[in-house]
């Protein structure tokens, strides 16, 4: 049986940032946006409204490869997608979707709005989160978007039809079993685990996660908070669907670069034995992810040095350090320091 999640009525700004923001589980907050204009108007209403607000900057429409039946994933080999791509207008992509049937699913994926739709924030304000917080639009026929994680929080609010959200915690990552992040669809972690089919052969520690799993439906107004790393799938089932979401940070990190960070220690840590990498996983969460408190808190401000992390305004030097190590492996040499 799934797990549930946790549901509450609207709530404030404030309520949210005090009850929600930072309990690291997902949060359904039904009715939220149930006042957007928007939100109620039948699909064709809902269309033209949209193309009302509509810039004319192209945008890339998703079209279902034969047999992927709105599943949009991986190609079966995992060098690309199982999908095609048109450029066009938000509109020319609206008329496109709403002209079915459509069996293998058209998609407008994660088009910013700014971008697409700059006054339409305006006329749709999220009351949870500052403006500096962009929307982006996910409107298509009945199309899935595969398990994955995201470097950020998320805030998903449903417009029109409905959408089954499946959740994962983070701890679930050896569960999932990722494909290669370069031919990620959308450019996230996707899970190769299949929901719907899952294979428990080559992937027999999904049968753990589904264990874990939560499920829950949102309705035109409904809105639910994805917590930082939590894994979702969400399928859109009506003919017709729009979601817009907000992904955000609490607080922002001085470098937006996670996966290079990654990439660095894998090329630093893969060839260690076992106790090698213990030791350095020991490290990690000592000094970089603070398991035990202040590294440094033993030592005076102006002692504590690299191990006491980067000082403020210190992220150059930082950032030079590591230019001098990789430039000359790649053939590059970092400019000189001033």
């Amino acid at each position: 049986m799934d797990k549930t999640v946790r549901e509450t009525n609207a709530l404030s700004r404030s309520e949210f940032e005090t009850q929600i923001l930072h309990g690291g589980v997902p949060v359904v907050m039904r009715g939220l946006v149930a006042d957007w204009p928007s939100v109620g108007q039948s699909a064709d209403a809902l269309f033209q409204t949209l193309k009302s607000y509509d810039s004319g900057a192209l945008q890339g429409t998703l079209i279902g490869q034969r047999g992927t039946a709105g599943q949009f994933h991986y190609a079966p080999d995992l060098r690309g997608q199982n999908y095609n791509q048109i450029g066009e207008s938000l509109s020319a992509g609206l008329d496109r979707i709403s002209s079915g049937p459509h069996p293998d699913g058209v998609y407008i994926q994660s088009i910013p709005l700014d971008v697409h739709m700059p006054n339409f924030a305006r006329d749709h304000p999220m009351p949870l989160l500052p403006d500096t917080a962009a929307p982006r639009a996910w409107i298509g026929t009945p199309t899935t978007v595969q398990t994955h994680m995201d470097q950020s929080q998320n805030i998903a609010c449903v417009l029109l039809g409905e959408r089954e959200v499946t959740l994962f915690s983070p701890e679930q990552l050896p569960n999932l079993y990722p494909g290669p992040l370069e031919t990620a669809p959308g450019g996230a972690i996707v899970s190769l685990a299949d929901l719907d089919k899952p294979d428990f052969t080559k992937h027999p520690g999904f049968a753990q996660a589904l264990d874990t799993k939560m499920t829950v439906t949102l309705s035109a107004g409904d809105a639910i908070f994805i917590p930082y790393g939590w894994w979702h799938h969400i399928r859109a089932t009506s003919p017709l669907n729009m979601l817009i979401n907000y992904w955000f940070l609490s607080e922002h990190p001085r470098l937006d670069t996670p996966y290079a960070a990654l990439a660095i220690a894998m090329l630093c840590f893969d060839r260690l034995d076992d106790n090698a990498r213990g030791v350095w996983s020991n490290l990690f969460n000592h000094y970089v992810f603070r398991k035990n408190g202040d590294p440094m808190g033993h030592v005076s401000d102006q002692t504590r040095g690299l191990l006491g992390g980067i000082p403020e305004g210190q992220e150059a030097n930082a950032i030079m350090e590591v230019l001098s190590v990789l430039g000359p492996l790649v053939g590059l040499n970092p400019p000189p320091r001033k």
